[in-house]
């Protein structure tokens, strides 16, 4: 997709948001469904677009580098089992560990004429379903993986949530430019 066509469709989003600030504007104009309990409330150390390094991070240690795709969602103070869940209705198109996350999942999300692709990172491997797998919104599709283990790849007890424009299946936690950026969308923009 062109970055012109890509410019129109966020702005046709934001005004669909404007009108329509708690439904989808993936075809059907209903509320919502929350990948985790507290999804804002948790949200507040790295959020979409923010830039992080080593020197300069809410986290650390930190590891990674360039533009958050997406939005994380704390809960390393939580002990127990944290469920994660389909916020649309979507197709398993990858499930399975990925460095810098542990446990993977990406949707894919078609309606109304638009492609996306939601990423769930972070999850326990064994709790993930099976790529192929049609999920509903509001079923679970896994639990966060453990604090500093090889469920999270050594990350700390979160959820990375995001959501791109379709195409080629990307895992990418963070990318090195604005213009790179552009294919992902603020979570954010569709829980308003």
């Amino acid at each position: 997709m062109c970055t012109k066509n890509i410019i129109i469709s966020i702005l046709f989003i934001s005004l669909i948001i404007k009108i329509y600030p708690q439904s989808t504007i993936f075809g059907e104009l209903k509320k919502l469904t929350l990948p985790v309990a507290e999804f804002k409330e948790r949200s507040n150390l790295k959020v979409f677009g923010q830039y992080v390094s080593p020197a300069v991070s809410p986290v650390n240690p930190e590891r990674f580098t360039g533009y958050h795709t997406g939005v994380d969602v704390e809960y390393d103070d939580i002990s127990a089992e944290v469920p994660v869940y389909a916020v649309f209705d979507g197709d398993v198109i990858y499930s399975g560990y990925v460095s810098g996350y542990g446990g993977v999942c990406v949707l894919h999300i078609s309606s109304g004429g638009m492609n996306y692709h939601v990423l769930y990172g972070h999850l326990r491997p064994a709790s993930l379903p099976d790529v192929g797998d049609k999920i509903l919104q509001g079923d679970k599709i896994g639990v966060l993986g453990k604090s500093y283990s090889v469920e999270t790849d050594g990350e700390r007890k979160h959820l990375h949530f995001s959501i791109l424009y379709a195409g080629r299946i990307n895992l990418k936690g963070y990318v090195q430019t604005k213009k790179e950026l552009s294919r992902w969308i603020d979570p954010f923009l569709f829980y308003k």
